[in-house]
Protein backbone atom coordinates (compact mmCIF):
# COMPACT_ATOMS: atom_id res chain seq x y z
CA UNK A 1 0.00 0.00 0.00
CA UNK A 2 1.56 3.28 -1.14
CA UNK A 3 1.05 6.12 1.35
CA UNK A 4 2.07 9.76 1.40
CA UNK A 5 2.87 11.59 4.63
CA UNK A 6 1.38 15.11 4.77
CA UNK A 7 2.85 17.62 7.23
CA UNK A 8 1.31 21.12 7.52
CA UNK A 9 4.07 23.30 8.96
CA UNK A 10 4.05 26.84 10.35
CA UNK A 11 7.24 28.21 11.91
CA UNK A 12 8.91 24.77 12.13
CA UNK A 13 11.69 23.92 14.58
CA UNK A 14 14.19 21.12 15.13
CA UNK A 15 11.43 18.70 16.19
CA UNK A 16 9.85 18.96 12.73
CA UNK A 17 13.20 18.24 11.06
CA UNK A 18 13.76 15.25 13.36
CA UNK A 19 10.38 13.81 12.36
CA UNK A 20 11.19 14.16 8.67
CA UNK A 21 14.64 12.61 9.09
CA UNK A 22 13.07 9.67 10.90
CA UNK A 23 10.48 9.20 8.16
CA UNK A 24 13.16 9.18 5.47
CA UNK A 25 15.26 6.69 7.44
CA UNK A 26 12.20 4.46 7.73
CA UNK A 27 11.81 4.45 3.93
CA UNK A 28 8.70 6.60 3.60
CA UNK A 29 9.28 7.70 0.02
CA UNK A 30 6.61 10.42 -0.29
CA UNK A 31 6.60 13.20 2.26
CA UNK A 32 4.66 16.37 1.46
CA UNK A 33 5.45 19.38 3.65
CA UNK A 34 3.27 22.49 3.37
CA UNK A 35 4.99 25.74 4.30
CA UNK A 36 2.01 27.65 5.71
CA UNK A 37 3.41 31.12 5.17
CA UNK A 38 6.14 31.16 7.77
CA UNK A 39 8.35 34.23 8.11
CA UNK A 40 11.52 34.77 6.09
CA UNK A 41 13.72 33.33 8.84
CA UNK A 42 12.21 29.87 8.15
CA UNK A 43 12.95 29.91 4.41
CA UNK A 44 16.28 28.10 4.83
CA UNK A 45 14.51 25.27 6.68
CA UNK A 46 12.29 24.52 3.70
CA UNK A 47 15.12 25.07 1.22
CA UNK A 48 17.13 22.30 2.90
CA UNK A 49 14.12 19.97 2.79
CA UNK A 50 13.99 20.31 -0.99
CA UNK A 51 17.37 18.58 -1.24
CA UNK A 52 15.78 15.28 -0.23
CA UNK A 53 14.25 13.35 -3.10
CA UNK A 54 11.60 11.93 -0.75
CA UNK A 55 10.29 15.41 0.22
CA UNK A 56 8.02 17.74 -1.72
CA UNK A 57 7.59 21.25 -0.32
CA UNK A 58 4.49 23.31 -1.12
CA UNK A 59 4.29 26.99 -0.18
CA UNK A 60 1.66 29.47 0.98
CA UNK A 61 2.57 33.11 0.43
CA UNK A 62 1.03 33.93 3.81
CA UNK A 63 -0.34 31.97 6.75
CA UNK A 64 -3.75 30.51 5.89
CA UNK A 65 -4.26 27.93 8.62
CA UNK A 66 -3.90 24.21 9.11
CA UNK A 67 -7.09 23.33 7.25
CA UNK A 68 -6.01 25.18 4.14
CA UNK A 69 -2.53 23.65 4.32
CA UNK A 70 -4.05 20.16 4.35
CA UNK A 71 -6.28 21.03 1.40
CA UNK A 72 -3.26 22.35 -0.50
CA UNK A 73 -1.55 18.98 -0.09
CA UNK A 74 -4.71 17.10 -1.12
CA UNK A 75 -5.05 19.33 -4.20
CA UNK A 76 -1.46 18.59 -5.15
CA UNK A 77 -1.90 14.82 -4.80
CA UNK A 78 -5.05 14.77 -6.93
CA UNK A 79 -3.99 17.33 -9.53
CA UNK A 80 -0.60 15.72 -10.07
CA UNK A 81 -2.13 12.23 -9.99
CA UNK A 82 0.38 11.07 -7.39
CA UNK A 83 0.30 7.22 -7.36
CA UNK A 84 -0.68 6.64 -3.72
CA UNK A 85 -3.48 4.69 -2.05
CA UNK A 86 -3.92 7.18 0.75
CA UNK A 87 -2.31 9.79 2.98
CA UNK A 88 -1.34 9.98 6.62
CA UNK A 89 -1.53 13.48 8.09
CA UNK A 90 0.72 14.31 11.04
CA UNK A 91 1.60 17.40 13.04
CA UNK A 92 4.96 19.11 12.70
CA UNK A 93 5.68 19.42 16.43
CA UNK A 94 7.12 15.94 17.01
CA UNK A 95 4.18 14.64 19.04
CA UNK A 96 3.37 11.82 16.64
CA UNK A 97 5.75 8.88 16.89
CA UNK A 98 6.92 6.83 13.95
CA UNK A 99 5.56 3.67 15.59
CA UNK A 100 2.12 5.27 15.75
CA UNK A 101 2.24 6.28 12.09
CA UNK A 102 3.03 2.66 11.30
CA UNK A 103 0.00 1.58 13.38
CA UNK A 104 -2.20 3.87 11.31
CA UNK A 105 -0.66 2.55 8.08
CA UNK A 106 -1.29 -1.06 9.14
CA UNK A 107 -4.91 -0.30 10.00
CA UNK A 108 -5.35 1.37 6.62
CA UNK A 109 -4.22 -1.86 4.97
CA UNK A 110 -6.77 -3.85 6.98
CA UNK A 111 -9.69 -1.43 6.42
CA UNK A 112 -8.94 0.36 3.12
CA UNK A 113 -12.27 2.22 2.98
CA UNK A 114 -12.16 3.64 6.51
CA UNK A 115 -10.67 6.85 7.88
CA UNK A 116 -8.18 5.94 10.60
CA UNK A 117 -7.73 8.15 13.67
CA UNK A 118 -4.83 7.96 16.08
CA UNK A 119 -6.50 8.18 19.50
CA UNK A 120 -4.60 9.47 22.55
CA UNK A 121 -5.28 8.56 26.18
CA UNK A 122 -6.26 11.77 27.97
CA UNK A 123 -6.54 10.13 31.40
CA UNK A 124 -2.77 10.16 31.87
CA UNK A 125 -1.43 12.49 34.55
CA UNK A 126 1.08 14.29 32.31
CA UNK A 127 -1.60 15.56 29.89
CA UNK A 128 -1.86 19.40 30.14
CA UNK A 129 -5.12 20.61 31.65
CA UNK A 130 -6.17 22.63 28.61
CA UNK A 131 -5.71 19.58 26.37
CA UNK A 132 -7.62 17.27 28.73
CA UNK A 133 -10.49 19.74 29.21
CA UNK A 134 -10.61 20.71 25.53
CA UNK A 135 -10.80 17.09 24.40
CA UNK A 136 -13.54 16.19 26.88
CA UNK A 137 -15.64 19.21 25.98
CA UNK A 138 -15.16 18.76 22.24
CA UNK A 139 -15.82 15.03 22.48
CA UNK A 140 -19.10 15.69 24.31
CA UNK A 141 -20.19 18.35 21.84
CA UNK A 142 -19.27 16.12 18.90
CA UNK A 143 -21.28 13.24 20.36
CA UNK A 144 -24.30 15.50 20.91
CA UNK A 145 -23.97 16.91 17.40
CA UNK A 146 -23.45 13.72 15.42
CA UNK A 147 -24.22 10.76 17.67
CA UNK A 148 -20.71 9.42 17.03
CA UNK A 149 -18.57 8.39 20.00
CA UNK A 150 -14.85 9.05 19.53
CA UNK A 151 -11.97 8.85 21.97
CA UNK A 152 -9.99 11.74 20.47
CA UNK A 153 -11.69 14.35 18.28
CA UNK A 154 -8.66 16.63 18.01
CA UNK A 155 -6.03 14.20 16.81
CA UNK A 156 -3.90 15.33 13.88
CA UNK A 157 -2.69 11.80 13.12
CA UNK A 158 -5.16 10.52 10.55
CA UNK A 159 -5.16 8.02 7.70
CA UNK A 160 -7.25 9.05 4.69
CA UNK A 161 -7.83 6.69 1.74
CA UNK A 162 -7.26 8.36 -1.63
CA UNK A 163 -10.91 7.94 -2.67
CA UNK A 164 -12.02 10.29 0.14
CA UNK A 165 -9.71 13.19 -0.76
CA UNK A 166 -12.21 14.88 -3.14
CA UNK A 167 -14.67 15.05 -0.24
CA UNK A 168 -11.93 16.48 2.00
CA UNK A 169 -11.60 19.38 -0.43
CA UNK A 170 -15.32 20.19 -0.22
CA UNK A 171 -15.40 20.51 3.57
CA UNK A 172 -15.51 24.03 4.98
CA UNK A 173 -12.87 25.41 7.30
CA UNK A 174 -9.43 26.90 6.91
CA UNK A 175 -7.88 26.53 10.36
CA UNK A 176 -8.19 24.08 13.26
CA UNK A 177 -11.98 23.85 12.89
CA UNK A 178 -11.44 22.04 9.58
CA UNK A 179 -10.42 18.83 11.32
CA UNK A 180 -13.64 18.84 13.40
CA UNK A 181 -15.68 19.53 10.27
CA UNK A 182 -14.02 16.54 8.61
CA UNK A 183 -15.14 14.25 11.43
CA UNK A 184 -18.70 15.57 11.18
CA UNK A 185 -18.80 14.96 7.44
CA UNK A 186 -17.72 11.33 7.75
CA UNK A 187 -20.94 10.21 9.40
CA UNK A 188 -23.09 12.21 6.99
CA UNK A 189 -21.34 10.54 4.06
CA UNK A 190 -21.43 7.08 5.69
CA UNK A 191 -17.64 6.74 5.75
CA UNK A 192 -16.48 4.27 8.43
CA UNK A 193 -14.11 5.44 11.17
CA UNK A 194 -11.53 3.30 12.94
CA UNK A 195 -9.44 4.37 15.93
CA UNK A 196 -6.03 3.02 16.88
CA UNK A 197 -4.50 3.80 20.26
CA UNK A 198 -1.33 5.89 20.08
CA UNK A 199 1.13 7.33 22.56
CA UNK A 200 0.15 10.57 24.28
CA UNK A 201 3.15 12.87 23.86
CA UNK A 202 3.27 16.49 25.04
CA UNK A 203 6.58 18.29 24.71
CA UNK A 204 7.18 21.34 26.96
CA UNK A 205 3.53 21.42 28.03
CA UNK A 206 2.54 21.59 24.36
CA UNK A 207 4.04 25.08 24.03
CA UNK A 208 4.94 24.50 20.38
CA UNK A 209 1.27 24.25 19.43
CA UNK A 210 -0.04 27.10 17.26
CA UNK A 211 -3.57 26.56 18.59
CA UNK A 212 -4.98 29.87 19.86
CA UNK A 213 -7.52 29.06 22.61
CA UNK A 214 -9.95 31.92 21.97
CA UNK A 215 -9.76 32.31 18.20
CA UNK A 216 -9.54 28.65 17.26
CA UNK A 217 -12.01 27.45 19.91
CA UNK A 218 -14.51 29.91 18.47
CA UNK A 219 -14.11 28.39 15.00
CA UNK A 220 -14.51 24.87 16.39
CA UNK A 221 -17.57 25.55 18.53
CA UNK A 222 -19.13 28.38 16.52
CA UNK A 223 -22.01 26.31 15.14
CA UNK A 224 -23.26 25.67 18.68
CA UNK A 225 -22.64 29.30 19.65
CA UNK A 226 -24.55 30.54 16.61
CA UNK A 227 -27.37 28.14 17.41
CA UNK A 228 -27.59 29.65 20.89
CA UNK A 229 -27.50 33.20 19.51
CA UNK A 230 -30.21 32.30 17.00
CA UNK A 231 -32.39 30.94 19.81
CA UNK A 232 -31.78 34.01 21.95
CA UNK A 233 -32.57 36.38 19.08
CA UNK A 234 -35.76 34.46 18.30
CA UNK A 235 -36.85 34.65 21.94
CA UNK A 236 -36.22 38.41 22.01
CA UNK A 237 -38.15 38.82 18.76
CA UNK A 238 -41.03 36.74 20.14
CA UNK A 239 -41.28 38.88 23.26
CA UNK A 240 -40.91 42.11 21.28
CA UNK A 241 -43.62 41.19 18.78
CA UNK A 242 -45.91 40.00 21.56
CA UNK A 243 -45.54 43.35 23.33
CA UNK A 244 -46.11 45.24 20.08
CA UNK A 245 -49.26 43.28 19.20
CA UNK A 246 -50.62 43.71 22.72
CA UNK A 247 -50.14 47.45 22.35
CA UNK A 248 -51.81 47.56 18.92
CA UNK A 249 -54.71 45.14 19.50
CA UNK A 250 -55.63 45.43 23.13
CA UNK A 251 -58.17 48.21 22.67
CA UNK A 252 -59.80 46.65 19.59
CA UNK A 253 -60.05 43.03 20.80
CA UNK A 254 -60.07 43.00 24.59
CA UNK A 255 -61.24 39.37 24.79
CA UNK A 256 -58.82 37.74 22.38
CA UNK A 257 -55.75 39.98 22.36
CA UNK A 258 -53.56 37.61 24.36
CA UNK A 259 -54.26 34.59 22.13
CA UNK A 260 -53.80 36.55 18.89
CA UNK A 261 -50.65 38.27 20.10
CA UNK A 262 -49.13 34.99 21.30
CA UNK A 263 -49.86 33.10 18.06
CA UNK A 264 -48.76 35.90 15.73
CA UNK A 265 -45.53 36.55 17.64
CA UNK A 266 -44.66 32.86 17.82
CA UNK A 267 -45.30 32.25 14.10
CA UNK A 268 -43.15 35.19 13.01
CA UNK A 269 -40.32 34.48 15.46
CA UNK A 270 -40.26 30.79 14.48
CA UNK A 271 -40.03 31.71 10.79
CA UNK A 272 -37.10 33.96 11.65
CA UNK A 273 -35.46 31.14 13.61
CA UNK A 274 -35.98 28.66 10.78
CA UNK A 275 -34.36 30.82 8.12
CA UNK A 276 -31.44 31.85 10.34
CA UNK A 277 -30.76 28.24 11.34
CA UNK A 278 -30.98 26.94 7.80
CA UNK A 279 -28.91 29.60 6.07
CA UNK A 280 -26.54 30.87 8.77
CA UNK A 281 -26.18 28.26 11.53
CA UNK A 282 -26.22 24.92 9.68
CA UNK A 283 -25.82 26.29 6.16
CA UNK A 284 -27.74 23.48 4.50
CA UNK A 285 -31.14 21.84 4.24
CA UNK A 286 -33.68 20.65 1.70
CA UNK A 287 -37.29 21.13 0.69
CA UNK A 288 -38.23 18.85 3.59
CA UNK A 289 -36.55 21.04 6.19
CA UNK A 290 -39.51 23.37 6.66
CA UNK A 291 -41.93 20.56 7.53
CA UNK A 292 -39.36 18.82 9.72
CA UNK A 293 -38.64 22.05 11.58
CA UNK A 294 -42.26 22.58 12.56
CA UNK A 295 -42.76 18.93 13.44
CA UNK A 296 -39.79 19.27 15.80
CA UNK A 297 -41.12 22.56 17.16
CA UNK A 298 -44.49 20.98 17.90
CA UNK A 299 -42.83 18.03 19.61
CA UNK A 300 -40.60 20.26 21.74
CA UNK A 301 -43.54 22.43 22.79
CA UNK A 302 -45.58 19.36 23.78
CA UNK A 303 -42.59 17.78 25.51
CA UNK A 304 -41.90 20.95 27.47
CA UNK A 305 -45.48 21.36 28.67
CA UNK A 306 -45.91 17.65 29.38
CA UNK A 307 -42.61 17.23 31.20
CA UNK A 308 -43.10 20.26 33.43
CA UNK A 309 -46.65 19.22 34.22
CA UNK A 310 -45.68 15.63 35.01
CA UNK A 311 -42.66 16.49 37.14
CA UNK A 312 -44.55 19.23 38.99
CA UNK A 313 -47.67 17.24 39.80
CA UNK A 314 -46.15 13.82 40.35
CA UNK A 315 -42.84 14.53 42.10
CA UNK A 316 -42.06 18.07 43.13
CA UNK A 317 -45.19 20.12 43.60
CA UNK A 318 -43.21 23.37 43.61
CA UNK A 319 -40.63 25.41 41.74
CA UNK A 320 -42.43 25.38 38.43
CA UNK A 321 -40.39 28.27 37.03
CA UNK A 322 -37.03 26.63 37.83
CA UNK A 323 -38.40 23.33 36.55
CA UNK A 324 -39.41 24.99 33.28
CA UNK A 325 -35.89 26.42 32.84
CA UNK A 326 -34.25 23.02 33.45
CA UNK A 327 -36.59 21.14 31.11
CA UNK A 328 -36.23 23.71 28.32
CA UNK A 329 -32.43 23.68 28.68
CA UNK A 330 -32.39 19.94 28.02
CA UNK A 331 -34.79 20.37 25.10
CA UNK A 332 -32.62 23.19 23.73
CA UNK A 333 -29.68 20.79 23.39
CA UNK A 334 -32.01 18.09 22.06
CA UNK A 335 -33.26 20.55 19.45
CA UNK A 336 -29.70 21.30 18.32
CA UNK A 337 -28.95 17.59 17.87
CA UNK A 338 -32.14 16.89 15.91
CA UNK A 339 -31.84 19.99 13.73
CA UNK A 340 -28.29 19.17 12.73
CA UNK A 341 -28.84 15.45 12.22
CA UNK A 342 -32.35 15.46 10.71
CA UNK A 343 -34.04 18.80 10.07
CA UNK A 344 -31.21 20.49 8.16
CA UNK A 345 -29.29 17.45 7.04
CA UNK A 346 -27.77 17.47 3.57
CA UNK A 347 -29.81 15.28 1.28
CA UNK A 348 -27.98 13.03 -1.21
Amino acid sequence: MELAIVIPSYKPDDKCRAVIDELIASQFSRIIVVDDGGEEEYASFFTKLKTFKEVTVLHHAKNQGKGRALKTAFHYILNEDIPVDGVITIDADGQHLLSDMQKVAEQMRETPDAVILGARDFTQKDVPFRSRFGNRFTRLLFRLSTGTVLTDTQTGLRGLPIQHLPLMLEIKGERFEYEMNVLGSLKRNEIPIEEVEIETVYLDENKSSHFHPLRDSFHIYKIFLFYGMSGGASLALDLGLYSLFIYLWKEDSPQMFIIFATIAARVLSSLFNYFVNRHKVFGQGSSKSFVRYYLLAAFIMAASAGSVHLLYTEWLGRGEVVLKVLVDSVLFIFGFIVQRAWVFRKEN
